[in-house]
């Protein structure tokens, strides 16, 4: 004979089932699992084109080329002290070992906070200035420090007529490191668009 289990009122166990799922939920939040998909997820992007690559007169009347990477913030919330570095870099496919690491600039803000670093909105986009060429020039300028006092001691230009690689690193407080390797071909007026790396 099959005798019948009383599982009591219903609502006893509906605010059982919540108060189980409440306290589930309440421990993955404070070890943060659903933050993850909030976080701050940083991409480096280029396109051979405006306003990646961005044509500009000169005081003197000439035109020079500016060749910048974008960093856009695609995840949820504000990534936090963003700053850009050159961290590697090869000539004619021979990675060059003379050469350190290097702060890039932000562009659009005054030069003399060129180099703090940036909060970047979701949605938001900024620029890192990488590269820079007078019209005619047979060199890039590796757009960086230009304060008498720094000597990076090494060569801070790249020859026009030999094809490099720039590899790009993006870091923050909050959000995972982004590294971009960025072709530049040689003999070319801009950066490739061909993407090696991370984005």
């Amino acid at each position: 004979m099959i005798t019948a289990i009383e599982w009591g009122p219903v609502g006893v166990w509906a605010g059982a089932i919540a108060t189980a799922l409440a306290v589930i939920v309440a421990l993955l939040s404070s070890l943060g699992l659903f933050s993850r998909y909030r976080r701050a997820r940083l991409r480096i992007t280029f396109e051979p084109a405006q306003p990646w690559c961005r044509y500009v007169e000169q005081p003197d009347g000439s035109t020079a080329l500016w060749a910048r990477v974008g960093v856009e913030n695609v995840g949820g919330t504000t990534a936090r002290g963003c700053i850009g570095r050159l961290i590697g870099l090869s000539t004619n496919g021979v990675v060059r070992t003379d050469v350190d690491p290097l702060q890039l600039r932000w562009a659009g803000v005054p030069r003399s906070m060129s180099f703090d670093p940036v909060d970047i909105r979701p949605g938001q986009r900024e620029f890192l200035n990488v590269l820079f060429r007078r019209d005619g020039s047979p060199r890039w300028a590796i757009v960086t420090f230009t304060a008498d006092d720094f000597q990076p001691g090494f060569e801070t230009e790249l020859d026009v007529d030999q094809p490099h690689v720039l590899q790009i690193a993006l870091y923050a407080d909050n959000a995972d490191t982004v590294i971009r390797d960025q072709p530049v071909d040689a003999g070319t007026q801009r950066l490739s668009p061909r993407q090696r790396g991370a984005d």
